[in-house]
């Protein structure tokens, strides 16, 4: 994953509205410039005659599935089943989708994930043949048992009252959160200023987020930027991301694209994959061959960082040979990672491509699926 700031540093909610911010930033960016678990079980393969063996998949061939980040900002879960045709070779040959997990962008990524497998095909009386099985994939989000965090508040609780500001900051996180407890925001702001006199860099961030977002009333922008400043001052990347989303956006600063910039810039110097595709993407677009290549080196570090900003605008460079030697299935490939993570152009991208069979092989279906999925509105926290 590649939120513009860690779940398990910042509170639950907290974290995905941030993503939120960011995803909706992203988007307008690329219009501008440019976990999960293995499957859990196999349904036996049914034959009429002969003695039959069913295909056995080969976990190790095949890539860990990432959780799509736009159901992780909406804390997405589900099973999907899937159909599909297994090759005498071992190779998938088809995925279709017997039963939905609910959510179309789970659907397709457990659809990606199953073709990237190979099995050990089915046997007819020893011999290898073409059949089809079925499976299903679970997509599951980690966190703590209701039993888990209200054993983590005892010690968090005599911890902060003992003055230690981690703890403070985790009991704050704990009430913002209703782990385990009551949830409680006015509590949560209380032990965070707390920690924050104590320079607690990541209370001191949070409660920028709280403001912002308005977590325990009305948004207060103004107090929320001297707090993300204060975080971006001690040198937070974090924080410099967040000022320098806010500035490009104009939210309560007036626009200024020479100040955002350098919020990235910063931010970017310590390896913050999201902001190495932002400052890349202010890069590209002096358009000078120094430029280019810096830009496109910064996209391949925060592209190979699951920053889905950074493989789409990788992939616009790649689809036009921008900087790059141009390569359609290349581009195909990062415009689909794009799209998993959330990427509305990247969906709309797919959708054409598969559409017309450039850098893919033609797949109406599943140009069928894209769009439609690009027609769904990313989810919102819950």
């Amino acid at each position: 994953m590649s939120f513009p700031v860690p779940l398990s540093r910042l509170p639950r909610r907290l974290a995905l509205m941030i993503a939120v911010l960011t995803a909706m930033s992203s988007n307008a960016l690329a219009q501008q410039n440019m976990g999960a678990r293995s499957p859990t079980s196999v349904v036996p393969l049914l034959v009429k005659n002969g003695k039959a063996t069913e295909p056995v998949a080969e976990f190790r061939s095949c890539s860990k599935p990432v959780y799509p980040k736009a159901a992780l900002y909406g804390e997405q879960e589900g099973t999907v089943t899937l159909a599909f045709l297994i090759g005498s070779d071992g190779a998938v040959k088809e995925a279709k989708v017997v039963k939905s997990s609910g959510f179309p962008l789970l659907d397709l990524a457990a659809q990606e994930g199953i073709r990237r497998c190979m099995f050990r095909p089915s046997r007819i009386d020893g011999k290898p043949v073409v059949a089809w099985t079925k499976m299903q994939y679970v997509w599951t989000l980690d966190g703590p048992t209701p039993a888990e965090a209200a054993a983590a508040l005892p010690a968090a609780l005599a911890d902060a009252e003992r003055g230690d500001p981690a703890a403070q900051y985790k009991l704050g996180s704990i009430y913002m959160d209703g782990d385990g407890v009551v949830r409680d925001p006015a509590q949560a702001f209380a032990w965070w200023r707390k920690a924050a006199e104590q320079s607690h860099v990541w209370a001191i961030y949070s409660l920028g987020a709280a403001l912002h977002f308005g977590v325990s009333g009305k948004p207060d922008l103004a107090q929320a930027m001297i707090w993300y400043r204060k975080a971006a001052e001690l040198n937070m990347p974090e924080a410099q991301h967040m000022m320098g989303v806010l500035t490009l956006e104009g939210i309560g600063v007036p626009v200024d694209e020479v100040v955002a910039r350098e919020w990235f810039r910063r931010a970017a110097m310590q390896r913050l994959a999201v902001s190495q595709a932002y400052f890349a993407g202010f890069l590209l677009n002096k358009n000078t061959p120094d430029m280019l290549a810096q830009g496109i080196a910064l996209l391949h570090k925060a592209a190979a960082q699951d920053d889905f900003t950074g493989q789409f605008l990788l992939a616009q460079c790649y689809d036009t040979g921008r900087g790059v030697p141009q390569d359609k299935a290349m581009a195909a490939t990062l415009y689909e990672k794009a799209a998993l993570g959330g990427s509305k152009p990247a969906q709309r991208l797919m959708a054409a491509m598969y559409e017309r069979g450039e850098g893919v092989t033609a797949d109406p279906v599943r140009a069928d699926q894209w769009r439609k999925i690009a027609e769904i509105p990313n989810p919102l926290p819950r």
